[in-house]
């Protein structure tokens, strides 16, 4: 987190920097146009190619024929990192962001996982911030299920505090019965008298 604010900060004094360059550019008054020089007397057409002027040393042909760049645009960019750095931040502060590269191989095997990604993907698939609803109910489905390793928290419970806290509305006759908390009819075997 420390890396992040150290790169806001930095951001923020680029920004400014950019700003006040802007700012003076535009406060100076416009030069009137240089005269045209006369015009020179034509020539015969070379027979070879003329030579290219020569560059710089150290400098890239990219460098040499790049137009320089418009503060304004230099300014927009910086502003929007340092916005994207302070909320990284703010959601590394929060947790919401997880720190261990990929899901621990206990958690993707537990059954439960695929069946709640499935069913999210499935409840949320006209949302119109579908990609994020997504992203948040699955790092929600890992962080509940990590801490219930024993497996005790069963599927409809999972299911129906997740979509509360994410305000997520569903209509229970589209809901396959795992979810409704609906067991399975016994086997008629098992019940019946010898």
């Amino acid at each position: 987190m420390r890396l992040c604010a150290e790169l806001a900060d930095l951001a923020m004094d680029l920004a400014r920097a950019a700003a006040a360059k802007t700012l003076a550019d535009w406060a100076k008054p416009e030069e009137p146009p240089e005269a045209a020089p006369p015009p020179e007397p034509e020539r015969a057409a070379p027979t070879l190619l003329a030579a290219k002027p020569p560059r710089a040393p150290g400098t890239s042909l990219r460098a040499a024929t790049a137009k320089p760049a418009d503060m304004a645009t230099i300014f927009t960019r910086l502003a929007a990192t340092v916005r994207d750095c302070v909320a990284m931040e703010a959601r590394l502060a929060a947790g919401l962001i997880p720190t261990s590269r990929g899901t621990s191989p206990a958690l993707r095997a537990d059954p439960r996982r695929a069946s709640l990604q499935n069913i999210f993907r499935r409840i949320t698939d006209h949302h119109p911030d579908r990609a994020e609803l997504i992203r948040d109910t699955t790092a929600r489905i890992d962080e509940d299920l990590a801490a219930d390793p024993d497996r005790t928290i069963d599927l409809p419970e999972l299911f129906f505090k997740i979509c509360e806290d994410f305000a997520i509305e569903v209509d229970l006759a589209t809901l396959p019965d795992q979810f409704l908390g609906l067991a399975e009819d016994p086997d008629p075997r098992a019940t019946s008298p010898p």
